[in-house]
């Protein structure tokens, strides 16, 4: 770990006073809460603008506004077919039949209110580990006497978080919920928060069935006074709203919880581990730990790595330092079709396991060391500690306190400061100033401190 290092780039603008100033203009282009149509139609535009290059947006419109079409005016039954087939507008992301099923009920009239409630989220697999912790402690607060369903952008991934959890149904395709929301007792939409879909409550059925939702919803709407700004304008001002919540210590861990009035219980979820897969691969527990290059795949960018990515070149001479700080320990990498084949790895299983796989490796590793990504979520779900090269988003919001979080040493924490943030940085540099001055000794340097282990010891091991 003594080799030199690269010189800290300069820059020609003032990092702190630039970005203050890319902030300050976002919140001022964001207005508050209103009810005109037309705010609400250039939110939209600004969030497919933000998720899609300029090239495919017009792509993205068509097909909304034709889904709307189909289904409205010749029907459920005709639209499922039509889009089905229209795979132009819709690539591999065909409305299943279970969607029109449930809509033809609806229009028949055949199906009325369940004793049951539905959780919308609408952000990746980090939000959907946080927000299993959310429904796990609703059910228990309110004596699991309902049935739940869980609407999520990917529900077979999303599925084994939440089936464990007393009287959970199903994870369903999210672009059905707005067409069935009515059918639930009520409805949560969650996302960095949580808000009650006012108009679709069923107060009559609570108030028979299970009165003490309707003390949760009074806290919820409660909390949300305050913040409403930010949850109109949400993900814009994420950012923003992330800066105030920590000077008074929130976390974004258990704000849901905050939001709702629950008693947080812990970050382990009940996840089902097949222990068979590590030593199908050699690897016996916490003889090992995991890397992971990537990002939410959903999250579309019009660049080859976005801005919260750790710099290939930073990787290899972390991986090449855990080597010689740590010479029995086996590192392995694992994720999904997104970021880079790492140099240096002894084993490389990304793109070679299910997500379910990947999550059994994972589980029975002594650590994981990754980006700010839902990986780190899923890691602390499983009990698993890690190491943490945070960039763009926000440490302390993002940061769970057992784990070893890296602060950037310049910049850093412009996430939603523009809408295109994680394409390419807020202050136009070549390469973001945050990740590029990730230090590889101080990454080293957590590992060896998390583990417990001093650098010659043969059996690194995380203690209980």
């Amino acid at each position: 770990m003594s080799e030199a290092r690269p010189s800290t780039p300069q820059y020609s603008v003032n990092l702190d006073t630039d970005l203050s100033g890319v902030k300050l203009k976002r919140q001022q282009s964001y207005p508050n809460r209103s009810g005109s149509r037309l705010k609400h139609i250039v939110i939209r535009l600004r969030n497919l603008k933000a998720r899609h290059s300029w090239q495919s947006l017009p792509l993205q419109i068509a097909r909304h506004f034709f889904r709307i079409t189909c289904i409205k005016i010749i029907g459920s039954g005709k639209a499922g077919k039509i889009l089905s087939d229209f795979t132009e507008l819709q690539p591999q992301r065909d409305i299943d039949a279970l969607t029109f099923a449930i809509l033809n009920k609806i229009k028949d009239g055949e199906l009325g209110k369940l004793h049951a409630y539905a959780i919308y989220i609408t952000g990746g697999i980090g939000d959907a580990l946080i927000c299993a912790r959310m429904v796990r402690d609703l059910q228990k607060h309110i004596g699991n006497t309902l049935l739940f369903d869980i609407y999520c952008p990917s529900p077979e991934i999303s599925e084994s978080f939440f089936k464990n959890i007393p009287n959970f149904r199903q994870c369903i395709n999210p672009y059905i919920f707005h067409n069935v929301k009515d059918c639930y007792i009520f409805s949560i939409i969650a996302n960095q928060f949580a808000t009650f879909v006012i108009e679709a409550i069923d107060y009559r059925s609570l108030l028979a069935y299970c009165p003490e939702v309707l003390n949760v919803f009074a806290t919820a709407q409660q909390k949300r006074q305050k913040i409403e700004r930010f949850i109109f304008n949400h993900p814009f001002l994420d950012g923003a709203f992330a800066d105030i919540a920590v000077r008074t210590r929130h976390k974004r861990y258990n704000y849901l919880h905050e939001m709702l009035g629950l008693t947080y219980n812990g970050n382990e979820l009940d996840i089902d581990i097949d222990s068979k897969i590590p030593l199908s691969f050699g690897l016996k527990p916490n003889t090992y730990i995991t890397v992971h290059d990537g990002w939410d795949g959903n999250f579309k960018i019009t660049t080859q790595r976005p801005t919260k990515a750790v710099p290939i070149e930073k990787w290899t001479q972390i991986i090449s330092g855990l080597k010689q700080a740590l010479p029995n320990l086996v590192i392995v990498q694992i994720g999904g079709p997104v970021g880079a084949n790492l140099p240096g790895v002894n084993i490389n299983l990304k793109k070679k396991l299910s997500f379910s796989e990947s999550t059994s490796i994972l589980a029975h590793s002594a650590l994981h060391v990754d980006a700010e990504t839902g990986l780190v979520h899923l890691a602390t779900a499983l009990g698993v500690k890690s190491v943490v090269m945070f960039g763009p988003t926000n440490v302390d919001w993002f940061g769970y306190p057992q784990n070893a979080n890296i602060r950037p040493h310049q910049c850093g924490n412009c996430w939603w400061s523009t809408d295109t943030w994680m394409a390419s940085c807020p202050l136009d540099l070549p390469i973001p100033a945050c990740t590029n001055n990730i230090n590889p000794d101080e990454v080293i340097s957590a590992v060896v401190r998390l583990l417990k282990v001093s650098p010659t010891d043969t059996k690194p091991r995380v203690t209980a």
